[in-house]
């Protein structure tokens, strides 16, 4: 039989028994007298590899499942719902009996809550697509082993001493079940491969590493090239000083760019709307980024790292613009947020999907041209944002451009301004997508920022 084919037959046979488990709980919850109620299953292994200096340093396994259950009973005073939840890693009848009386006791004893309780039947996901997010791992330790000591001896080949190579694979499943009647499954796999990297230069030490992310070991970038890129990108920094405080154009690299991204994902976040904790609270419908900027949200991206057909609370997800034209079209909020605002669910809950920002200028090197003097930040660091007033100040390294050209490194520099200023002067993103996570993005270029450094 094709390895893989029997791969895929197991797999279908672990989903079917969780299946069981999730039916039979709910079932259960419902004699118990519960007014609600969702269980969650979640099984995954994996397998990871480091290596330093030529020899193997770890190999580790893993194989967890988990089940989780939340009931909500119904206050007699009509004042909403009282929420309880228990989980437990063991799963027998023993244990599973357990975790529910657990639930049922926390949600006696919590204060009812108007907003809480299950996503209305009429939203829960009936369109079930293939999303190609799982894929059988065809490698084995000593595979992962001899892809690890292979980049490693590329990024020591050109010039770089390795602090760890490593390199991991998993796969998992979640089945999740609610009392309205909803019972489905998700499937996903990934692997990944890493190099840090170290180089010394009088007496100074710089450190930087790449990485790649994918949904199956063997289409992830090659090992020699990973070693090379990690040995690179260290000994570039070699020799870095400061710059003068001012303030300067910016070109955030498309792995730093992404951070930028983040911000604004958890600004328009419903936990952080319904708490008064957002500089974007009541913006929805207004203009935020320059008018050609679009960012869209895929649940549906084939292989994508955040690709599903519902979200925690069973909801039907789709595909839509967060940012229309400049313009704030969506927020993100689960079925509770979106009761506390007065909206509706969007279909986030456990987060935002695949999010793709559309690019409209070149790769990083016209970027470069573009700015032609200013700063190129490779690295960001610390926690200097506050999303109530959008201010941002943050740790960077990187690179002074002149004249379209790399000049030299920088390090020990901040770089500061106000998220909402940031976004509505954005100049450019570039064509180079780093789609190694469920944010996909190329370079941004500002036409200034502050920069704080020597003087």
């Amino acid at each position: 039989m094709n390895k893989a084919l029997s791969e895929n037959q197991e797999m279908q046979k672990k989903i079917e028994q969780a299946r069981g488990i999730v039916a039979d709980v709910l079932e259960t919850v419902k004699c118990s007298g519960a007014f609600q109620a969702e269980v969650a299953y979640a099984q995954g292994s994996g397998l990871s590899v480091s290596t330093r200096r030529g020899q193997v340093d770890t190999v580790e396994h893993n194989d967890d499942r988990s089940l989780s259950v939340t009931v909500y009973l119904k206050n007699n005073s009509g004042d909403g719902l009282s929420k309880g939840s228990a989980s437990s890693a063991i799963l027998d009848p023993d244990a599973i009996a357990l975790t529910i009386d657990k639930a049922m006791a926390i949600a006696a004893l919590t204060e009812p809550d108007p907003y809480m309780g299950l996503a209305d039947k009429s939203l829960l996901a009936s369109e079930f697509r293939e999303l190609g997010t799982w894929q059988p791992q065809a490698a084995t330790a000593q595979g992962l082993i001899e892809r690890a000591l292979e980049a490693e001896a590329a990024a020591s080949a050109a010039g770089a001493t390795v602090d760890q190579s490593a390199v991991q694979l998993g796969e998992s499943f979640s089945v999740y079940g609610n009392s309205h009647g909803f019972l489905a499954h998700h499937t996903g796999s990934n692997a990944s491969a890493s190099v840090v990297a170290l180089a010394e230069q009088d007496g100074a030490m710089e450190r930087d590493y790449w990485w790649d992310a994918t949904r199956q070991v063997n289409t992830l970038l090659s090992a020699q090239e990973i070693g090379q890129k990690a040995a690179r990108r260290t000994r570039r920094r070699l020799g870095a000083r400061k710059v003068a405080s001012g303030a300067y154009p910016v070109l955030f690299e498309a792995p730093v760019a992404k951070t930028l991204v983040g911000h604004l994902l958890q600004a328009i976040s419903g936990s952080a709307l319904y708490q008064d904790a957002s500089f974007l609270k009541g913006a929805l419908g207004e203009p935020i980024f320059p008018q050609w900027l679009t960012i869209q949200e895929d649940p549906f991206l084939p292989g994508g790292f955040a690709s599903r057909n519902y979200d925690a609370d069973g909801v039907q997800t789709r595909a839509r613009s967060l940012i229309e034209r400049g313009v704030l079209a969506g927020y993100l909020l689960s079925s509770y947020a979106a009761r506390r605002l007065g909206l509706e669910t969007t279909g986030n809950a456990g987060g935002s999907h695949n999010v793709l920002v559309q690019p409209n200028a070149g790769d990083l090197s016209e970027l470069l041209q573009q700015m032609g003097t200013g700063l190129l930040v490779t690295e960001v660091m610390g926690q200097g944002i506050n999303l109530v007033t959008g201010d941002y100040s943050r740790g960077a390294s990187g690179f002074w451009v002149e004249n379209g050209q790399i000049q030299y490194p920088v390090n020990e520099i901040t770089v500061a301004g106000n998220l909402k200023d940031l976004y509505a002067s954005l100049q450019a993103v570039g064509s180079d997508v780093d789609k190694r996570s469920k944010i996909q993005t190329g370079s941004w270029l500002f036409d200034r920022m502050a920069v704080a450094g020597e003087g």
